[in-house]
Parts: C-alpha cells; structure tokens; sequence
C-alpha cells in the first residue's frame, strides 16, 4: 500500500505496537504496568489495582448527543460499584477540528483508548496496522452478536468485511414534509419515483413555495447517490471509488444530472448553509421538504415522539422499472462509530463494555429518546413513530452507502468542492464526472490497494 498524502505520510509514521502511553493512564496501560510489576511491594500494588480501569475517550459527538449522554450515564452507574473506574469524555463536535485532532494523535502515537471513526480508509490503515480491537471479536467474546440488529453488524464492515467499530445509534433516512405545502402545490400523493420527486418540486415552486430546504453537506452528498444506488446499487460506488469503474459512465453522468435537476430546488444561499439553517428554515415553514434522518426526530417532534404539526415522511423513491434496488432498500445505518485500542483491552475493559451494552438499549430509547442500534426491551410501548423506524431499521434490505464514507478523504473534499459547482451550474455533469475521475487517479492509491 502506497501513502502519499499528508495525512497518510502521518499515519505511516505509527508503529505497529503502541507504547504504554497510549490512551494516557487508559486501561492498556494499567495493565501493562500490571505485568512489569516485580517484587512483593510491586504485585501488592497490582493486587489493589486489579480492578482499575481508565478509559480516555476523545468523540465526535457534542455535548448534547443522546448517544454519548446515555454512555456517560450508564459509565455513572458502573462506578457506583467500581471506585477505580475513570470515563473521561473529550467532545469535539466540529467534524473536521475532530478529524484533524484523530490524525494528530495517530501520527504521534498517542491515539486514546476510545476514539470515534467512520468506516473509512483512514481508518482502515489504522486496522490494517493492527492498532485496534476487533470488535467481532469482542462481541463474540462477551456473546453479544445476536442482541444487535443487522445493520448495526454490517454497517460499519470495512473493506474486507471485517468490523472494528461498536455502532450505537440506529438510524433511518426519510423526505420529512409539511403535508398542508403539498396540498397547496396540488400534491395528492407523495412522490414514488424520482421522476416524481422533480415534479413536486416544480409544482412546489410554481405555487411560491421553496421546494426543499437543504445546508447539511452531509444531506447534500445523498442526492447524486440516490439515482446511483437504484441503478447500480452499491457496486457502482464500490468500484468508482479505486478507479475500478469511471464516474464518466452511464450510471455517474446520469447521477450528476438529477443532482444539478434537484438542487434548483434548494433554498437559496444552500451551499453557505448548515444543518441548524437547513432544520430552522424547515421547521419554519420556509421549506416545504427536508431530507434527513433519524438523529433529527427530537426536533420534528414534541415530547411524546409525535410529528410537530403537519409533518410526515416518505423513504427514498424508486428510479425505473430497470432498478436493481427495491422499495425496502434504502438509507439506513448507524451514524460514527467507536474504536479501542488494541493495547487498551483488558478483562476490566471487557467487564465494562459487557455492563454498558446489558444497559445500552433502554437507556438511550427510554432515558434520551434515541434509536439505539439493537432493540429495546418493550418496544410495543414505544409511540408509534418509533416503532414505525423501528420497523424500518430492522427489516431494511440492503443499504445504500454512504458515498462520503467510501471515498478516500481527499477525494471526498473535491467530491464536496465539485458537487456546488455543479449545483449552481458553473460545470456541467460530464465535467463534475472527470473531476471526479481525475480525484479519484490522484488520491486513491495513496488509501487503498489498488492493482
């Protein structure tokens, strides 16, 4: 494997086995300090210790993520009955701040004992480096596997369909819409194909109204994958991505044109925007679609999980008769993942990730409100939109990828750079393609093997 990149060259740089300062005083190493003991006073000192386990956590999750609040509250609980049990918590919700923070630590060899990531080849040569826990066999080892849905196993898969991510959240992607705007626009039935889609839009917009509201990148970078995965499913992004197919073909160009076709339906000032913009402008009747999923519900919900005012949803519509995708085939998966260092394993880590997980699931749904990645204990007495999104999650068929997780980091920032120049007409689909292509040539093989 060739690293050529800035950030590569920095990765390239760790050794295969971390030094004991790793996760700085985390659980690996306590136990390393285990095992260098000598002498009666030295294993005295192990003795009272056997128990004590710090865990250095650096996440990509905001303070007020449900998924982290219900981790630090179970963490709570555990030190009740463990005096010597440390979670320190370091949040740093800026995407990119955190990403750069990740990669600084890996070149440096200092990495934390938990860290968040994305199934994505940064970290996948971390993994290959042999530096993180594999988390199918930590489930296998605690005989956990079968508590989880399906997608929460297979979501985070690198590659070579290994897994080193625990994934929390379960997560489903709709069209969230104001039903009482679609009336106005003369919209009868919600859109089944694409095709349709563009259609409510220009009925929308004809009537005055902003078709769809749109700021969240990670949103945004959806909409050419939509046409994509029902014509190609994933293979398409699979092979694009090493340069194994071009995104100057069939499937691509035609990608980039329904995107450059849906975003004129966008609000204006979109590419400037955010996801807060993106949600207070739809909540705000400024927009009558948003397309997002389920980590949003808090806010198009009131306190008993039941849709604010008019709103309701569709899952992503179909292309042509010719897709290779079908209706229960959709955007759904488990948000950022969390690693352990390899080094940071011992059997109290073990005894604490078994506890956290035996509480995770009705601490999260019950406690903070949030979908959790295997099922709750009494689903049946969950509001009916739960159960709803419940229902989708479990029974998904084959989910669409994310096209900003499968791209290697550099490509992935001119995919983003490429996607608003051709959302506001300053390229035309087959040069956003060769851009992509001419990306792809340049910053894939510092990433991935590529023969």
């Amino acid at each position: 494997m060739k690293w050529k990149s800035a950030a590569a060259i920095g990765l390239a740089a760790i050794i295969c086995v971390m030094a004991a300062g790793c996760g700085s005083n985390g659980g690996g190493s306590s136990a390393k300090k285990e095992e260098a003991s000598e002498g009666t006073e030295q294993a005295g000192e192990a003795d009272r210790d056997s128990d004590k386990l710090v865990i250095n956590y650096v996440s990509a999750r905001g303070e007020t993520d449900a998924a982290l609040n219900a981790i630090k509250k179970i963490a709570d609980m555990y030190k009740k009955d463990h005096p010597n049990f440390e979670f320190n918590v370091e949040s740093i919700a800026d995407r990119a701040t955190y990403l750069q923070k990740i990669k600084i630590l890996a070149s440096s060899n200092e990495l934390p004992d938990w860290f968040d990531a994305d199934p994505e080849a940064f970290f996948e040569g971390l993994c290959k480096k042999g530096l993180i826990y594999s988390i199918d066999d930590l489930y296998d080892e605690l005989d956990l596997k079968d508590k989880f849905f399906d997608i929460a196993l297979n979501y985070p898969k690198l590659s070579d369909g290994s897994n080193y991510l625990m994934a929390w959240q379960g997560n489903v992607e709709y069209f969230w819409y104001h039903k009482d705007m679609f009336e106005e626009a003369g919209i009868k039935e919600t859109p089944r194909t694409l095709e349709e889609l563009l259609a409510a839009c220009e009925k929308l917009k004809g009537a005055g109204i902003t078709p769809i509201s749109a700021g969240n990148y990670d949103m945004i970078m959806r909409y050419p994958a939509f046409k994509a995965f029902r014509m190609a499913g994933n293979d398409f992004i699979d092979s694009a991505r090493m340069g194994k197919e071009k995104f100057d073909s069939e499937v691509a160009i035609a990608s980039a044109g329904f995107f450059q076709q849906v975003s004129q339906y966008y609000n204006e000032g979109w590419t400037n925007s955010d996801a807060t913009a993106q949600m207070d402008l739809f909540l705000n009747k400024g927009a009558a679609i948003l397309y997002t999923g389920t980590w949003d519900t808090p806010d198009l919900t009131d306190e008993n999980m039941v849709l604010k005012d008019d709103i309701s949803m569709f899952k992503l519509p179909m292309d042509t008769d010719k897709d290779v995708t079908t209706e229960n085939d959709y955007y759904a998966h488990c948000g950022i993942g969390t690693a352990i260092l390899k080094d940071s394993m011992t059997p109290a880590m073990k005894e604490f990730i078994k506890y956290l997980w035996d509480n995770f699931a009705d601490t999260a749904m019950y406690d903070f409100n949030m979908l959790p990645s295997m099922m709750p204990s009494d689903p049946e007495k969950l509001p009916e939109l739960s159960q709803q999104i419940l229902s989708d999650l479990e029974n998904c068929g084959t989910f669409a990828q994310c096209w900003d997780v499968r791209l290697d980091p550099s490509t992935n920032e001119v995919y983003r750079k490429e996607l608003a120049n051709l959302g506001m007409g300053e390229s035309t689909p087959e040069e956003f393609c060769k851009r992509m292509d001419e990306a792809v040539a340049q910053y894939a093989p510092d990433y991935f093997d590529i023969e």
